[in-house]
């Protein structure tokens, strides 16, 4: 999605926001309707940034893999910080946009304006939670990678390389040791690598070139420019949509490999 897509959904959920914010507080406050709409465009707004930080904080936290309660810990903390934050910003800007001379009659709207809050939060943390879930499934890519690109890096000497054989991932208060031999595939996800296992994964601060330098080349393959499979792990490779391929792996996973990827992965098989 490129950012001028992006700018126009903004533009459309502040518009829509506005819009029923006014109409639900029409029959609360003596306000004009259009001063009631440019106090729903200003909350949309701080909805939208509040939203990109909270996808940042759901994300890179990693909340998905820590466990139920502390999930929950983290997620109702969350809400109160949001929604504390979102209300006061919502108070501060009636400064601006009722007067201080009706700072009286715009308070009367804040305790519905903390239930919204409450409502948004929730949608917000699920659309994080299925965006997230969306980004650990493998998707078809298109594109195509040269041989360069899946190659083994080779500007480090291989005597100087140390394979590994775990890794340890810290998932909120907890560490992780993932046997390297448990792992099913990596998949990068820009300065992310996630570890994927027969049950569970995780989300490491790595590149995908520092595994594929530090794991064992007849183990691992780069199959595509976000993907490392470990060959032991694969079930099945068949067609996909005419010439491209298609692996299913022991999780149940599947996943698309470039036309440079499938030959790579056929040399290494012997196929």
């Amino acid at each position: 999605m490129n950012n001028i897509s992006r700018f126009l959904i903004a533009f459309v959920l502040c518009i829509v926001y506005a819009l029923l914010q006014a109409l639900a507080f029409r029959w609360l406050v003596a306000f004009p309707f259009l001063q009631l709409m440019l106090d729903g465009v200003v909350n949309a707004l701080f909805f939208i940034g509040l939203d990109f930080l909270l996808w940042k904080v759901v994300k890179y936290g990693n909340f998905e893999t820590l466990e139920v309660y502390q999930r929950f810990i983290n997620y109702t903390a969350l809400g109160f910080l949001t929604i504390t934050i979102w209300t006061g910003l919502s108070y501060a800007s009636s400064f601006l946009v009722f007067g201080r001379e009706n700072l009286g009659e715009a308070t009367r709207m804040l305790p519905l304006k903390a239930f919204i809050a409450f409502l948004i939060y929730l949608l917000m943390v699920q659309f994080s939670r299925m965006w997230l879930f969306k980004a650990g499934t493998p998707q078809p890519i298109i594109d195509e990678e040269t041989e360069e690109d899946l190659s083994k890096p080779d500007d480090i000497g291989t005597d100087e390389i140390q394979l590994l054989e775990r890794i340890v991932v810290r998932t909120g208060q907890k560490i992780n040791v993932v046997k390297v031999a448990e792992i099913v595939y990596f998949q990068a996800e820009g300065d992310y690598v996630r570890i994927f296992t027969d049950s569970d994964k995780f989300l490491k601060e790595e590149t995908m070139k520092y595994f594929q330098l530090h794991l064992p080349e007849s183990q691992f393959v780069r199959v595509h420019r976000s993907y490392l499979v470990n060959i032991v792990k694969i079930l099945r490779i068949e067609l996909y949509e005419k010439q491209n391929q298609q692996l299913t792996l022991s999780n149940g996973d599947k996943i698309k490999i470039s036309a440079s990827g499938y030959k790579r992965l056929r040399e290494r098989l012997s196929l």
